[in-house]
């Protein structure tokens, strides 16, 4: 009876990390920190279109751990880095990186740039291998998605608009 216990328990720990984690895959994610301005925005850019070519372009798929590793990556440039507001990081880099994905000739265009964007997130301390306490790295990985997002939306809140 204590091993049926045990195990169901089991089984439930396991299951609720799962649930918080929504099946994500937690890697070590890169220190992005020496990126600001222009830099930052041009990295966020091909960081953006190396998710969104791997994830609709035949012959550039990626693993789940690559795939976290751009997406994480990718925040912490948008929020990190350039305080963007959600509006700003969807009008500004996805939606841009999903129109060109419609049009001819991007997949081969931007496909070679994925695995040099990956290798570039591991030149920098990323990793493309799952950190081995995936509960732990949920933790860690929600306090820092909720801090820079907080950061970010406190910075757009005090910018103020002007009159073009």
């Amino acid at each position: 009876m204590k091993t049926i216990l045990l195990a169901g328990l089991a089984a439930l720990t396991l299951g609720c990390t799962a649930a918080h984690a929504d099946g994500k895959i937690f890697v070590q994610l890169p220190d992005l920190s020496s990126y600001s301005g222009v830099e930052a925005e041009q990295f966020l850019t091909r960081v953006v279109m190396a998710n969104v070519v791997s994830s609709n372009c035949a012959g550039y798929e990626i693993t789940e751990e690559d795939w976290s590793l751009l997406t994480d990556s990718a925040d912490l440039l948008a929020y990190g880095q350039l305080k963007l507001s959600v509006d700003a990081y969807d009008d500004g880099y996805y939606k841009p990186a999903f129109d060109a994905v419609d049009q001819p000739g991007t997949c081969d265009e931007f496909g070679p740039d994925v695995e040099k964007v990956l290798t570039e997130l591991v030149g920098h301390g990323g990793a493309r291998e799952p950190l081995p306490d995936q509960a732990k790295a949920y933790e860690e990985w929600r306090a820092l998605m909720d801090r820079i997002e907080a950061e970010a939306k406190d910075a757009s809140a005090t910018k103020v608009k002007t009159k073009s």
